[in-house]
């Protein structure tokens, strides 16, 4: 990998753009924010990458990738199924294993879909996973964090059909957690 990818790819852990890193057996899954959301595989084993970003393997997204398994940012999955579907798998795991990061991968992602999802489609999705993953393991802290987020989504938003539904599920959530 080029010397120039290493230091971008350094600066994209420091900056957290690395959302998250999924280790199975030899492999390491990721999704790193850029200019859109890019997602990884890097085979440690084989010394080869892949990214779906345009330059496609040996890139700065897989660079960070690499950094942040090589400081600890990672889960391990035993699951075969995180080969195929590593996201799913994360999810898997945020869900029954640990809701707090979950959330804390979530609203990330969110403060990242909010300034670039033009459509409101991937912020409305994530925001009822943040809310259901707020739900198993509420605080103030991010209570207002989704509340943040939401607030920028009906300005955004004002007309999608879907903003009014979201709005009563964070005002139920939010209330029922007695924020």
């Amino acid at each position: 990998m080029e010397r120039k990818s290493m230091q971008k790819g350094k600066n994209y852990y420091k900056k957290g753009k690395v959302l998250w890193v999924l280790k199975y057996e030899e492999k390491l899954f990721s999704k790193v924010l850029g200019t859109y959301p890019y997602y990884v595989e890097v085979d440690l084993a084989k010394n080869s990458s892949r990214c779906t970003c345009p330059q496609g393997k040996d890139c700065k997204h897989v660079a960070a990738t690499i950094m942040a398994f090589e400081e600890g940012f990672y889960i391990e999955s035993h699951e075969p199924l995180s080969e195929f579907f590593p996201e799913a798998a994360l999810k898997r795991y945020m869900f029954y294993k640990n809701p707090e990061l979950g959330l804390e991968i979530i609203l990330k992602e969110l403060q990242y879909q909010i300034n670039n999802d033009e459509s409101g489609s991937e912020v409305a999705r994530l925001l009822g996973e943040a809310l259901r993953l707020f739900s198993l393991n509420p605080s103030k802290e991010k209570g207002f964090q989704i509340l943040e987020i939401f607030k920028e989504f009906e300005r955004l938003f004002p007309d999608y059909n879907l903003t009014g539904e979201l709005k009563r599920k964070v005002k139920e959530t939010l209330e029922g957690c007695s924020l």
